[in-house]
């Protein structure tokens, strides 16, 4: 009879239990991320008994079989703080105890806070873990670790400008052009008295932008534009304040402008004047073509040159702009984006060489190609008449020679000299509005296009073209009299500067040179200093003196000059430092002697002078493979019929910043908000999942650890892999449904109290037994 009672004893303690649980559940009701348990019964142990049917088993109770977590999702409640944060599905949050150095506390509680060190960490000090995210791309860096923010966010330094401008169409084009480089002078803001770099009488419109280099600090940029004397074009030149120029001189310039190695608005014109350039517009309004240069310490561009000429390659979108406010020994670069992007196609740009002086008729008119020659008179009032000769000498695209002796006939036009001129040079030979001369290469690209020799002989001493053909520019440049070859037959190809010295031959076939050979030069510098006897020893045999360019770098140390090979293979050297008003270049070379068996490469007589040209330009430009056709996006600079006006602009860089508010979003992304207007993606929570939640043990304070009957975590991004989301600005509430704990806990009691009834009559048949024998 004793075993009813033992059943009834066993049940009282499993309900009992089941009652804890219950009050534990309740207890835990308002318990963020709290997940409620539940007690599983099962029946005891049975005992073998003798029945008039045989054996039978006979149950002795109860006895708990299992405590299992409900870990369905609770409620969320809305929250005022950004880092509280509820995971809708599946997942647990990943914290690392600070004396650990892995990540093996798992909760389904959000309440998150920075401590005072920046990091992400549970109400018990715990971090939270997840990755860090790049400011600029927003992709992952690294492993999964503790999340901190940071307090600041360093400055960001400019690497993009976009500016749409629409320009007045209606304004006419220039006649006499003064180019914004030459309007420029930096060192008026250096002056005593400052004044304005640039006169508003010089250019049709700005737009300004603020910028920020690489240390945070802030600095104007202004874009000026003007228009040329060609149609749909206009000119701009970028600009910054001439006193924070600091841009690094290139060590050929630093030569030049000693004892400077950065731009100096005290000494230098071009000192703010970050690049110049044109914007070629179609018909109707859209870009075109957009071409660039540097703009050198001394101000002049020379677009006729290829020095300055910025060339894009063919993974290239737009141009870049040189700067440097902080004084590094290298410049930094800005994309200018006008809303048109480079498309990647080069086009051969044809060689145009122009005399130095233009021809007038009886009027004092420019001449044309129908102006017959008993009208065309030079500067002077002196006339052409039959029987003058306008001879040339000089070399064609390949570098081969051309030359024409033409006899002037009144009743010709100076269209029949132009014809004769053009195919002797295979050119096209024209009159431009100035009256001057000029011929254009019928081949694009790199050209041996000159006339090295150019003259007039007549009665009256009438001179309309002046006594040189070539390229103007604002440099003095010295040119050979004679010029190197590849071979011994006296015809092109002619030498480069990568030209190995057993290949180089003068033009009478003579050669090569031979180690040994050598070249002694005698002239000035261009500031005057006498250069006298110095020499240059080849040595064809072993490197680095085994080719032309050693040449070429000893002459740039002696003379302080650009030694180059032009394409009809002249030895040429240019000033580094262009003319002014204050400076006129007196480079030069009287006299090469050639020894050790050299051959007369270079010629022995003084090289030719072209003087620079500070007057204007005159359509002259040397052969170049250059950057062309851009394709204008959806918002673009145009050039319509409204008055220009700047449409839209920005830039990506920023000053340092403090942070002000953060915001989370379904991802676990947490974004900062700082005082300098960025919104930076700095984090992302990470969370971790089981293949059998019910395995993990319970840690209290809303923690769990990882076992064996719950397996390894995977880890993983919020919304991946099965992962629930995030939402932020709420915490996920307890999952305990308080109807169903009291309807549990009246059953439980009622169970407890009729096991009492049977253990009381259990107790009062024992005492009738015991009456029995008492």
């Amino acid at each position: 009879m004793s075993y009813g009672l033992y059943s009834s004893l066993s049940a009282l303690s499993s309900f009992a239990k089941k009652t804890e649980n219950t009050a534990n559940n309740v207890a835990n009701l308002n318990t963020p991320g709290f997940k409620s348990s539940s007690v599983s019964l099962q029946d005891g142990s049975s005992q073998s008994i003798a029945t008039a049917a045989g054996s039978s088993q006979l149950g002795s109770g109860v006895a708990i079989s299992s405590v299992s977590q409900d870990f369905t999702q609770g409620t969320f409640e809305s929250s005022a703080n950004p880092t509280d944060l509820a995971i809708g599905g599946q997942g647990f949050f990943m914290l690392r105890q600070p004396e650990n150095d892995e990540a093996d506390r798992y909760t389904r509680a959000g309440g998150f806070r920075f401590n005072q060190e920046g990091y992400l960490t549970s109400p018990t000090g715990l971090y939270v873990q997840g990755w860090s995210l790049d400011p600029s791309t927003g992709d992952r860096q690294g492993t999964i670790g503790d999340i901190n923010l940071g307090k600041t966010t360093p400055p960001v330094a400019t690497r993009q400008i976009d500016m749409v401008i629409n320009l007045d169409s209606g304004i006419a084009t220039e006649n006499n052009e003064v180019r914004l480089f030459d309007a420029w002078d930096g060192r008026k803001a250096a002056a005593a008295n400052p004044t304005e770099p640039i006169s508003s009488s010089n250019y049709e419109y700005s737009s300004a932008i603020k910028i920020y280099d690489e240390q945070g600090a802030s600095h104007d940029i202004t874009v000026y534009f003007d228009r040329t004397t060609n149609n749909n074009e206009w000119e701009f030149l970028v600009t910054a304040n001439p006193l924070e120029d600091q841009r690094a001189i290139n060590p050929d310039q630093q030569e030049a402008y000693v004892p400077f190695d950065n731009y100096n608005a005290q000494s230098h014109a071009g000192a703010g004047a970050l690049m110049y350039g044109t914007i070629q517009f179609n018909s109707s309004g859209e870009i075109q073509n957009i071409t660039a240069y540097e703009v050198p310490p001394d101000g002049k561009v020379d677009p006729a040159l290829n020095d300055n000429r910025i060339v894009l390659s063919n993974s290239d979108t737009t141009y870049s702009v040189p700067y440097n406010f902080t004084g590094d020994s290298v410049n930094q670069r800005i994309k200018l984006n006008f809303g048109a992007s480079f498309s990647g196609q080069t086009t051969n740009q044809s060689q145009i060489i122009t005399s130095d002086q233009g021809g007038v008729n009886g009027s004092g008119i420019p001449i044309t190609a129908q102006t017959r020659w008993n009208d065309v008179y030079d500067a002077n009032g002196n006339k052409m008449t039959t029987g003058d000769t306008l001879n040339f000498n000089g070399y064609r695209h390949d570098g081969s020679v051309a030359s024409l002796n033409y006899a002037v006939n009144d009743t010709n036009s100076v269209q029949d000299l132009l014809n004769q001129l053009g195919t002797a040079f295979n050119s096209t030979a024209t009159i431009n509005s100035s009256g001057q001369l000029q011929l254009k290469d019928n081949q694009g690209g790199d050209s041996g296009l000159s006339i090295s020799g150019f003259n007039t002989i007549t009665a009256s001493s009438a001179d309309p073209f002046g006594s040189q053909i070539n390229i103007t520019t604002s440099k003095q440049e010295i040119i050979s009299t004679g010029r190197a070859l590849t071979n011994g037959s006296g015809t092109p190809p002619v030498i480069s500067e990568n030209t190995n010295w057993n290949q180089v031959f003068d033009s009478f076939g003579s050669g090569p040179v031979v180690t040994g050979s050598t070249f002694s030069f005698d002239g000035t510098k261009g500031d005057g200093t006498t250069v006298s006897g110095q020499t240059f020893t080849v040595n064809a045999t072993q490197s680095p003196n085994n080719n032309v360019q050693d040449l070429l770098d000893w002459l740039e140390n002696t003379f302080d000059a650009e030694a180059t090979i032009d394409n009809a293979g002249q030895l040429m050297l240019t000033e580094r430092v262009a003319d002014s008003s204050t400076r006129s270049s007196q480079l030069s070379i009287n006299s090469v002697a050639y020894g050790g068996g050299a051959p007369s490469i270079f010629g022995a007589a003084a090289f030719t002078t072209i003087a620079a040209d500070l007057n204007s330009e005159d359509g002259s430009r040397t052969g170049d493979v250059v950057s062309m056709s851009f394709q204008p996006g959806e918002l673009a600079s145009t050039q319509y019929a409204n008055n220009s006006t700047t449409i839209f602009q920005n830039q990506d860089g920023f000053a340092a910043g403090f942070l002000q508010s953060i915001t989370t979003n379904n991802d676990g992304v947490i974004t900062g908000r700082y005082s300098n207007g960025q919104v930076l993606e700095r984090a992302q929570v990470s969370l971790a999942s089981f293949n059998n939640p019910e395995g993990l043990s319970m840690l209290g304070g809303n923690l769990f650890s990882a076992t064996s009957e719950s397996g390894s975590p995977t880890s993983g991004a919020p919304g991946t892999s099965g992962l629930g989301s995030i939402a932020p600005n709420a915490l996920e509430q307890s999952n305990v449904e308080l109807s169903q704990e009291l309807s549990n806990m009246i059953l439980t009691k009622r169970f407890f109290q009729a096991n009492l009834k049977i253990m009381q009559t259990e107790d009062e048949m024992l005492g009738s037994l015991l009456d029995i024998f008492g």
